[in-house]
């Protein structure tokens, strides 16, 4: 029995290897159970000595790893492998020092996972390997980044009949930087250039990826394809050609281009560019040659198949070997499900034909069959699901062989005039197809050709909304009759069931089966309806990934789907569900890291001429949302400026149509990009011109209570906290402080837990004023449902806003340890879901416990963007941190007085900027530096009473604590 998935359940993540295990959540590393001290830096340098399974891991790969922002030194790595071996003790030769190219891992390891908090609904990047075991992963594993059709997943185990083709490949690809493998379709161009690329591995030192082109991918996005499934990079790069160039520079890669075909001019066109500005080497799979300077042309020609014997009547010659197209297709079969008996086993499979007559028969159909399929592998397959599936349970193997054969042969007689003559390469695949399309009645060829709009997996409720006539002629999900049709399907080798964690059945149509479907669907008369039909349905399976925490979240489309849906709604000018499907996919896009082609189909519809479509104003705003959404995604980010004024471009919108939930939200996102402050570069004048306007906007707002919940937060950030405490606290009875009991991790989280981005903003600016008047200690029911809501299955932003609040409570409390796990929360959530901002914050506190572990580069660098910031007039807490910390280099990168200047403008201009709740820890820090620099003790308390004066002010009592700590600590210098 399979466990059901638990989306907060978190997933157990170790690493074994010899008498050590490695738990990668807790970033803890035990021997014989006893957990060994290793700071923060040399746990990444050893997890990424695992991960590369053995490979050779260079300075310049830990320096990207280790750094986010820029490189380490190379000794600092050096130290660092120095502490690991230290701390391997006997075991240390496990790192290997490879010399002049970096280190290595040198021992074999196993990667459990617990599996309980795992979800096949999970959406992944297209590198990703979508069926990696997910228990045990092989010692010293490689990820082939595998194609996840399940069509292609049974020829990936075989390479038959191939050995010269590969050879010749393989030398072409170390000769020639550019090799179009060209041949007809299915002849099995992908499944070579796979073997080649892993034989000549050795050439390539950064890697070998596989690009992806097949579905609708727009021409302008062909860069941003690739670019996208290429391993993820720390810095994110420019959009278009100039972005993939700049990535792919100086790296020696080989790219393995498949399904290019439809736009070979403009995948020609990026190639051509790449070799010119890069090292990369490329093999394109095409069915014609690019036509590219350089291009070395490998024609491939099908499976060797048996010559027909000059008397049908006389059998098989007995010692005659079976042809290569007969091995693929007996290996095909038997991996269908198909069972051989001992003769045919021993006649097909293993070479050796015996003299029993079935044996000699099966080999001569098997034979025949190859030699009319002209030896193409993917004709070859599909006629092996075809036969298995006849002969599953109610006829023998080589009968249903025979009946294929002989069905074929007819159907040859009645198109050609001749049971003998092939068909051309281009027509033979979908002749297979409509081989078994034919046998199909009625329904079962309806349901076919709507399914085949889904380019992704689909269950039996989706096959029932695209093939239905209209809702009142829906079947029920378990009606025999779908039921009954989706088995024909599958027994006809149209169709695969994928293993699925719930009850439902997953299915999936075969590429060549789905081309063939969808060029009969274009021309029925009832087109437009299906692809109405599929286009709502994407969207409603959309709409149900947005469910509620308490709700289980159901499976995403593709994006293929995706795409799909919105290009049929633009052409077809149903922009009303265009608009509905790019404002849910947001998800899919950022996963997929082709946000940038989320905002060209937004932009196509906003640029639409709407003359004969009247766009209602909701629509337009719906829109504009998504347009915003987009731009807050891409990377590298747009000018703040422009997202800014997106962002209030939807709040016009939402006026206009009275739509205080959009009002709201577009106003929640500019107040969270105003928390980005000191840590990305937006100006502070215009972060402070938007926070006057969102107050604006509250104070003239209607008396929904949401409107209050944000005035709340700007009087937090404000320093206010008094009213911000009585705007954002429940209208219900709060807990007194003396019935919490602060020493009990099992309070029970508020029974409003949907995150969304009030919520977000009102609960952390609650817990901040309570812990800053030290109403509340730090396990404060408010705080601990907020950490919980970080964890959750919830909106990015509100996730990524829970994570910065406990990370800014953690460092004012001293806990690095906490402090870096909300930050590697912050980072992991914001690289997913494309929220730079966020993830530079993130990375910034990981940055700041590295400085404490007394790493020299790290506060260099800290200090120095402290500096930066304090000269903007727009410091974070992380920049007070190490000014305090670290006095002294400041002092000396910087010099007195021109601190002392920069903290006095600070100073004065915090009350007017709304963020006033900083300028006692402003003041403290500023006195903490006037007396590093000599300054008298007098004016030194003078400083700190203006601080302890403001945190009064404030009632920030738990600040004038520290003040009164520092002020202690200063007293003896006098």
């Amino acid at each position: 029995m399979k466990p059901n998935p638990s989306p907060s359940a978190p997933a157990a993540h170790v690493t074994l290897f010899g008498r050590f295990a490695l738990d990668r959540d807790a970033r803890v590393l035990y021997v014989e159970g006893s957990a060994l001290a290793i700071n923060e830096r040399a746990m990444e340098v050893l997890i990424a000595l695992v991960d590369a399974g053995g490979k050779i891991v260079s300075i310049e790969q830990f320096q990207q790893r280790l750094r986010p922002v820029a490189s380490v030194m190379a000794h600092s790595v050096h130290a660092l492998v120095s502490q690991l071996r230290r701390a391997l003790g006997d075991d240390r030769d496990m790192i290997e020092t490879v010399p002049r190219r970096g280190y290595r891992f040198a021992a074999e390891w196993y990667d459990l996972r617990d599996q309980l908090g795992t979800s096949d609904n999970e959406t992944h990047a297209p590198a990703a390997d979508a069926y990696a075991a997910p228990g045990l992963r092989q010692a010293n594993g490689r990820d082939d980044r595998v194609d996840p059709a399940p069509e292609r997943d049974a020829a990936r185990k075989l390479l038959i009949g191939r050995d010269a083709e590969l050879s010749e490949l393989s030398m072409r690809v170390s000769q020639h930087r550019l090799v179009t493998l060209m041949g007809a379709y299915g002849n099995g161009k992908t499944r070579l250039a796979h073997e080649a690329a892993l034989r000549t591995a050795a050439l390539f030192q950064d890697g070998i990826v596989r690009i992806e082109l097949a579905g609708p991918t727009l021409p302008e996005g062909i860069a941003d394809a690739i670019a996208a499934q290429l391993p993820p990079q720390p810095q994110p790069a420019a959009p278009g050609l100039d972005g993939l160039i700049a990535r792919l520079a100086g790296r020696r890669t080989l790219l393995i281009v498949d399904d290019c075909d439809p736009l070979a001019h403009e995948v020609g066109a990026v190639v051509d560019a790449l070799l010119v500005a890069t090292d990369v080497c490329v093999i394109v799979c095409a069915e014609a040659p690019l036509f590219i300077a350089g291009e070395y042309v490998l024609p491939l020609a099908p499976l060797r198949f048996a010559l027909r014997p000059t008397n049908d009547a006389s059998p098989a010659v007995p010692d005659a070997p079976p042809s290569d197209a007969c091995q693929l297709l007996a290996a095909q079969l038997e991996a269908y499900g198909a069972q051989f008996a001992n003769e045919a086993a021993g006649a097909a499979s293993n070479g050796t034909p015996g003299r029993a007559d079935p044996a000699v028969s099966l080999q001569r159909n098997l034979e025949s069959i190859c030699r009319a399929l002209s030896g193409n592998p993917l004709a070859l397959d599909l006629a092996a699901r075809q036969i298995a599936g006849a002969s599953r349970g109610r006829t023998t193997l080589a009968e249903s062989v025979a009946a294929w054969d002989a069905r074929w042969r007819r159907l040859m007689l009645q198109r050609t005039g001749s049971r003998e003559l092939a068909l051309p390469p281009a027509a033979l695949v979908p002749t297979v197809v409509a081989h078994a399309y034919a046998a199909l009645d009625a329904r079962a060829q309806h349901v076919l050709c709507c399914a085949s709009l889904f380019a992704g997996p689909f269950d039996l409720a989706d096959a029932h909304a695209v093939s239905a006539e209209d809702d009142a002629t829906r079947i029920s999900d378990d009606d025999s009759a779908m039921h009954a049709v989706v088995s024909t399907l599958i027994d006809a080798g149209l169709l695969v069931e994928h293993p699925s964690i719930d009850a439902g059945r997953l299915l999936r149509l075969p590429t060549a089966v789905r081309r063939f479907a969808l060029d009969l669907l274009a021309h029925r008369h009832d087109y437009a309806r299906v692809g109405a039909r599929h286009a709502l349905r994407v969207a409603e399976r959309l709409g149900e990934t947005d469910g509620r925490d308490d709700e289980p979240a159901r499976r995403a489309p593709a994006l293929a789907d995706v795409r799909r849906a919105v290009g049929w709604s633009i052409d077809a000018r149903h922009f009303q569900i265009a608009a509905r499907l790019l404002q849910h996919s947001g998800p899919l896009w950022a996963a997929a890291r082709l946000t940038r082609e989320w905002m060209i189909w937004t932009g196509r519809i906003l640029d639409h001429d709407l003359s004969r479509s009247i766009l209602k104003v909701r629509d337009l705003m719906l829109l504009q949302l998504t347009l915003a959404q987009a731009m807050q995604q891409e990377m590298p980010a747009p000018p703040p400026t422009d997202t800014i004024a997106a962002w209030w471009r939807v709040y016009e919108l939402a006026t206009a149509c009275a739509d205080d939930d959009s009002r709201l939200h577009a106003l929640s996102v500019l107040l969270l990009r105003t928390l980005e402050a000191g840590f990305s570069d937006d100006s502070p004048e215009l972060l402070m011109r938007v926070r006057a306007r969102i107050a604006q906007e509250c104070d003239v707002s209607s008396s929904h209570r949401s409107f209050a919940l944000l005035r709340g937060a700007l009087l937090t950030l404000d320093g206010r906290h008094d009213e911000a405490i009585e705007l954002l606290s429940p209208h219900d009875a709060p807990v007194p402080a003396s019935d919490v009991d602060c020493g009990s991790a099992d309070v029970p989280a508020p029974d409003m837990c949907r995150p969304d981005y009030i919520t977000a903003v009102a609960d952390n600016a609650l817990t901040i004023s309570l812990w800053l008047t030290g109403a509340q200690a730090i396990a404060h029911p408010a705080l601990l449902h907020a950490l919980q809501g970080a964890r959750q299955q919830s909106d990015p932003l509100s996730r990524c806003a829970a994570a910065m609040m406990a990370c800014v409570l953690f460092l004012l409390e001293g806990d690095a340890s906490r402090v870096g796990q909300q930050a590697r929360l912050l980072v992991e959530v914001a690289q997913r879901n494309g929220l730079a901002g966020w993830r530079n914050i993130g990375r910034s506190f990981l940055l700041w416990i590295q400085a404490i572990d007394d790493t020299r580069d790290e506060t260099r660098q800290l200090i120095q963007l402290a500096l930066r910031n304090l000269a903007r007039g727009h410091v974070s807490i992380i920049d007070l941190a190490m000014l305090d910390q670290f006095a002294g280099m400041a002092l000396n990168l910087a010099g007195g007085p021109a601190l002392n200047r920069l903290f006095e403008q600070m100073s004065a201009n915090l009350p007017d900027s709304g963020r006033r709740w900083l300028l006692p820890e402003v003041l403290r820090v500023h006195a903490v530096l006037r007396h590093r620099a000599g300054v008298p003790a007098g004016d030194v308390r003078t400083l700190l009473e203006q601080a302890a004066h403001e945190a009064r002010r404030q009632r920030a009592s738990l600040l004038e604590h520290r003040i009164s700590v520092t002020m202690e600590q200063i007293a003896p210098s006098r």
